[in-house]
């Protein structure tokens, strides 16, 4: 499980980094409107988008792992709707703009905007050496990734308003236009999969399932669902119908505390289900006198036939003193 003091600093710094975005976004798309320069509106609505992300994932890492009695599905749907909403307003501006730009005039504007474009990348390099800190986390691992190709198309595109090319221009606007419509609907896509509940793959689930079956657990089956930009676990565990409410109870603790060391897990239900008993062939023919009643022979026989929890209460003492390397 993440730490918590890591998850607000976390928080904090997609927060930061979503306020400084928004005002420098909004002077890009203003004095590109205004001098006509399409590499700096282009550069804009990319903007939009980043800071859009930063601030929901901001909100999100805030509240992830607070203790809750209800888990706030509305909160993690909210994200996916938000992200639903501003990817089919960005893709539009982007298109439309396109799609206009190809019909009229194309500039790189006066070559002091590249400036406004190289605070931008200054900005963004600035994120990507504090993220660096926090790489381990998958969430911010793939924001790395997403900050260093931001980074470089910044540099390019400052070069483009310098040198005010018309093809260099039209080739920048055309790379950039394609990065936000392609990152948009990426984003788009995952967000119709956390509200419509899809069953996404995950490697976690694979790790998870060799884990608990190395504890002893009969795992039937695993069902990970994306839920914003995290995940939601539904592990099927089969029992012997014998084993009580009580080791149940136990069970259910365990698997949540192993699924939930994963990197982005946040919900995890477990659901135990009763095994078919294996039919014992007998005969008519049965000797009472030969039926041993000796504690002995029982022992050897119930090792035979180990269950699943059989060992529960020493189970929940491996976990705390293994650890567990994903």
């Amino acid at each position: 499980m993440i730490d918590l003091q890591k998850l607000r600093e976390l928080s904090k710094l997609f927060l930061l980094s979503g306020i400084l975005i928004v005002p420098l976004s909004i002077i890009e798309f203003y004095y590109g409107e205004y001098y006509n320069s399409s590499i700096l509106i282009v550069d804009s609505f990319h903007g939009f988008i980043d800071a859009t992300s930063a601030i929901l994932f901001s909100i999100l890492l805030g509240v992830i792992y607070k203790r809750s009695s209800k888990f706030p599905w509305g909160l993690y749907n909210l994200e996916s709707i938000s992200v639903l909403f501003v990817s089919i307003f960005i893709v539009y501006l982007a298109i439309n703009y396109i799609t206009t730009a190809l019909h009229n005039s194309i500039s790189g504007g006066p070559t002091w905007l590249a400036i406004l474009i190289y605070i931008s990348s200054l900005i963004s390099l600035l994120i990507y050496k504090i993220e660096k800190k926090y790489s381990w986390i998958n969430l911010v691992k793939t924001d790395i990734t997403h900050t260093k190709l931001d980074t470089f198309l910044e540099i390019f595109s400052g070069i483009g308003i310098i040198v005010n090319n018309y093809y260099l221009t039209i080739t920048i606007i055309i790379g950039i236009s394609a990065f936000v419509l392609f990152d948009t609907i990426r984003q788009f896509k995952e967000a119709i999969y956390s509200l419509i509940g899809f069953n996404y793959n995950s490697p976690i689930k694979e790790r998870l399932k060799i884990m608990l079956e190395s504890f002893g657990l009969n795992v039937k089956n695993i069902y990970i669902r994306k839920i914003g930009s995290f995940y939601s676990l539904y592990v099927i565990i089969g029992l012997e119908p014998k084993t009580t409410l009580a080791e149940i109870y136990k069970l259910r603790k365990i698997v949540k505390r192993i699924a939930k060391t994963f990197d982005g897990v946040v919900n995890v239900e477990v659901k135990v289900i009763p095994e078919k008993s294996k039919k014992v062939k007998t005969t008519n023919n049965i000797n009472v006198q030969k039926t041993s009643i000796d504690n002995k022979s029982d022992e050897k026989i119930r090792s035979e036939y180990p269950t699943p929890i059989a060992n529960i209460k020493n189970t929940s003492r491996d976990i705390n003193e293994t650890a567990v390397k994903h």
